[in-house]
């Protein structure tokens, strides 16, 4: 196991430059499938040996080979994020058909770049959001075989996207936005009850703490708007794994 993990960690690694791409050619309005990566700084096209996932940022002391700018320290944090959490999902998958593992992937992919693309450009790419619960319903119908047992993730769906929509108009729009009434109805999906308490608790929670301490430091005021997607994904690779035992583990120490 421990070899299979060395070779998806390598994997996810390259998939993480993908994601790259995606993350700023979608920002800028650019096809993410066609044309070659350059030096955001000198414009310079970019060789292989500037690609080379983690080690090209390592080898080039993290400067651009032909301007001598430093090179955006998040792509190497994409690369390695994707590479751990590529190993991180195989493993907890360890033992399951190989489409099952596979669909976790994609998934784990676009959650990716829901959270990068929401940290570094405070967007949520439609075009990511709606192929995302294409694809999580088919895991869904693909994990549960459809029917009743899709009731729970459905309803999930509805209630935490008009939850956020609620808090979307409390807010008069100011505190959280239609990306994240989105990225609700996307997580709610994924998770179905009881995870996505789980995940909503951990997101309310660890926003609140990076609030304060950021407030602490003089990095932010109470009216600075913060991102809440990423919480939200944080909360996410969290809760899909071990929210249902984080839930009852915490309702039997709780009632019982």
């Amino acid at each position: 196991m421990g070899a299979n993990l060395v070779v998806i960690f390598i994997v996810g690694l390259f998939i993480g430059s993908f994601l790259n791409v995606l993350i700023d050619r979608i920002a800028r309005d650019e096809k993410f499938f066609s044309g070659r990566s350059y030096c955001e700084s000198c414009q310079h096209f970019l060789s292989w040996l500037d690609l080379v996932p983690l080690f090209s940022f390592i080898f080039l002391s993290g400067r651009c080979r032909y301007c001598r700018e430093k090179i955006p320290f998040w792509l190497p944090v994409v690369e390695l994020t994707t590479g751990l959490i590529f190993s991180l999902v195989v493993s907890w998958s360890w033992g399951l058909s190989w489409r099952l593992v596979a669909f976790r992937l994609v998934i784990a992919s676009l959650l990716i770049v829901i959270f990068f693309a929401d940290l570094k450009y405070r967007l949520v790419y439609g075009v990511i959001i709606y192929p995302a619960l294409v694809i999580v319903f088919a895991y869904q119908i693909f994990l549960l075989g459809g029917g009743q047992a899709l009731v729970n993730p459905l309803l999930s769906s509805l209630l935490t996207g008009l939850f956020f929509y609620g808090l979307y108009l409390l807010t008069k729009k100011r505190g959280l936005g239609l990306g994240d009434v989105q990225i609700g109805f996307l997580l709610g999906l994924l998770l179905g009850y009881p995870a996505i308490v789980v995940c909503l608790y951990l997101s309310f929670l660890t926003g609140a703490i990076t609030g304060v301490i950021l407030m602490i430091t003089g990095k932010a005021k109470l009216k600075t708007a913060i991102a809440f997607g990423p919480f939200l994904i944080f909360s996410t690779f969290i809760a899909w794994p071990f929210g249902e035992e984080i839930f009852y583990l915490v309702s039997n120490y709780l009632f019982f």
